[in-house]
């Protein structure tokens, strides 16, 4: 029997997510593939999130990466053709650069892989394995139900997808590049089913918008929490959307029925002008004054909100990054992600800055482990860089103070009356902290010892 090994690579650099059981995923495109493979492959996955590696024989070997884990799919690739081991690479990151990424491994895979992981199993049996294969974009009908069997045992949550692509198109973002434009939608029966196989009571739909942008969209969004109600699918869950979230009530509402108690939603900025610097049209559009009345509907369902912000966008002032900080600890946002503008490759972002030269990590690809959205990775258009580090460090040292996530979980609690919800944005502030320990001083703490403030 032939052996297939899938490597999940994790970035040296930046492991304080790692610390969190709420915040590691299974590599979800593993068990896919697996699911297309030949039953008479074994199929094993070393996964970084729970196991350093170490070097287990195998026939095949395949790894995927993203941008931030890229250098350390590398290193493991070399260790299998030293060995003469062929090596198979895809994801994002490959995709997006596969000049760079066939310097270091014997496949590129471009694009999504469903569509061409049979073809290239056969051709490794013939000995005819191809150096490129460029992915399509199937119909989701057409991807397997992942084999959920296959991931570590100590994963507190599983992942499902129910759509592919963006209609947007932010120049920060890589999602249209990779998965497209167009808003494909996966029979609902499909995802019904691999839920139930799903051993975890915790999920995370993976989706890049888990109600899209439609009437088409948010009506297979509905199907897909009624079909979880009528099946007695009893999981909580959490999934990434946008603004829109909030303007169907009947649609929050099953999602709560459902198990939603998180929600993910890109905020980037609460100024007009920073909005359309990178292209984020559906929030302009929404208008900053709607935020807080969006904030409240989800609050109103029992969810709590993730707001993902950006700094460092070509707008930015050292004003503006103070008044970010602000408007944060100020309004209805539960938990937040402090993300600093970086150039992925594939982004507009990344060519303009790259055109300017104003990009500073350019050591590749040992620099791929600093855009991870932590670092300061670019020279920012309108603060000193020097400032813009200074102010970064003082926000980030502020929002992620205990006193500040502990006013943060009792307001999530009072305006969702939910404890699981209060819970889950705790738990994702405490990982973010976690993450950036090294600028604390006082030990890191955990979920228990804010609840246990609380409760005095």
């Amino acid at each position: 029997m032939k052996k297939l090994l899938f490597i999940n690579p994790v970035s040296l650099l930046r492991k304080g997510f790692l610390r969190s059981e709420n915040t590691k995923y299974p590599p979800l495109v593993y068990g896919i593939l697996s699911a297309l493979t030949p039953n008479d492959w074994e199929i094993k996955i070393i996964d970084e999130n729970f196991d350093t590696f170490s070097f287990e024989e195998a026939d095949l070997v395949g790894i995927t990466a993203y941008t931030s884990s890229a250098y350390r799919a590398y290193q493991i690739a070399k260790e299998y053709r030293k060995k003469n081991i062929p090596v198979v690479m895809g994801g994002i990151h490959a995709s997006m650069l596969p000049n760079e990424a066939q310097q270091y491994v014997d496949t590129v895979v471009i694009g999504e892989a469903e569509s061409v992981w049979q073809q290239l199993i056969a051709d490794f049996e013939k000995h005819k394995i191809q150096k490129i294969y460029r992915g399509e974009r199937l119909p989701l009908d057409e991807i397997p139900i992942a084999r959920h069997d296959l991931y570590h045992k100590d994963y507190a949550m599983g992942s499902v997808f129910t759509t592919r692509g963006c209609p947007f198109n932010c120049d920060f973002c890589s999602v249209t590049a990779f998965n497209g434009r167009k808003y494909r939608m996966r029979p609902v029966e499909y995802v019904l089913d691999e839920l139930e196989q799903v051993k975890q009571d915790k999920f995370f739909f993976i989706d890049d918008n888990i109600i899209g942008y439609s009437k088409s969209s948010k009506a297979h969004a509905k199907a897909i929490f009624q079909g979880m109600i009528n099946r007695g699918i009893k999981k909580t869950w959490f999934s990434q959307a946008s603004f829109n979230f909030a303007d169907d009530e009947e649609l929050l509402q099953l999602a709560a029925e459902s198990g939603c108690r998180f929600i993910f939603i890109g905020i980037e900025s609460e100024k007009i002008d920073a909005l359309k610097s990178v292209n984020k049209i559906l929030n302009s559009r929404k208008g900053i004054d709607q935020y807080q009345h969006a904030f409240k509907k989800i609050h109103d369902a029992g969810i709590a909100i993730l707001g993902s912000f950006i700094f460092g966008l070509e707008t930015d002032t050292k004003q503006d990054v103070i008044d970010r900080g602000n408007y944060i600890q100020n309004n209805d946002i539960d938990a937040y992600q402090l993300g600093i503008l970086t150039p992925m490759p594939g982004t507009k972002t990344y060519y303009d800055l790259k055109a300017q030269q104003r990009i500073l990590k350019t050591n590749y690809p040992f620099d791929w482990q600093y855009y991870s959205v932590e670092d300061v990775t670019i020279i920012p258009g309108s603060i000193d860089i020097e400032d813009f580090i200074n102010e970064m460090k003082i926000m980030v040292y502020k929002l992620y103070g205990k006193k500040v996530i502990t006013r943060k979980f009792i307001s999530t609690l009072r305006a969702t009356h939910n404890m699981e919800a209060a819970v889950w944005a705790l738990s994702t502030n405490i990982s973010y902290r976690n993450m950036l320990s090294d600028m604390f001083e006082d030990k890191q703490f955990s979920i228990e010892d804010i609840i246990g403030t609380f409760s005095k």
